[in-house]
Order: C-alpha cells, then structure tokens, then sequence
C-alpha cells in the first residue's frame, strides 16, 4: 500500500465519520446531549492521537532507533488511523447509551 492509496483511505474514513457525526446531531432531538457525545468522543479522539505522536517522537529521538522516513510516515498515517477509528466508535457507542 503506497502513502498516497494510505491518505486516500483515511480521507473517506473521515468523511464516513463526519457524516454519521452530522446525521447523529439532526437526528438528536436533544441538543445539548448530542454535543456532549460530540465533544466527549473528538476528547477521545485527540488524546489517542496525541499518544501516538508522542510514542513515534520518542522512537525517533531515541539514540537506537533507527527509521526510516517511509516508516515514519507509515507511523504517522497509523496512528490518525487509530484516531479516526477512536472517534468513529466513540460516537457510535456513546450514542447507543
């Protein structure tokens, strides 16, 4: 799988997300528990996706690591993968509450 076919992917994840997101907040009679459920999932989604920067950052610091910068690419690309599937089941399962 190139980068390219990679951020391709990723993009139409995203939009699957975003647009059960806006489907999930028409839907919500509730306006105030659906922005809730909103907030609380993109929390979930940004903490994941800071640990995983953080965790690649570190492995590019540390002295005995050596990667290359396809590697670190893939990284990168994996770990807002990790994100968006963290958010996209966060909404899910917190709408189901």
């Amino acid at each position: 799988m190139t980068i390219e076919l990679g951020i391709i992917l990723l993009t139409y994840l995203l939009l699957l997300v975003l647009s059960y997101q806006i489907i999930f907040l028409i839907n919500k009679k509730e306006d105030h528990k659906g922005f809730l459920i909103i907030n609380t999932s993109y929390k979930h989604a940004y903490t994941i996706l800071f640990f995983g920067i953080l965790i690649i950052y570190t492995l590019i610091k540390h002295p005995n690591v050596h990667l290359e910068s396809q590697t670190i690419s893939y990284l990168i690309l994996g770990s807002k993968y990790i994100s968006v599937i963290t958010l996209a089941v966060s909404i899910f399962l917190l709408s189901k509450k």
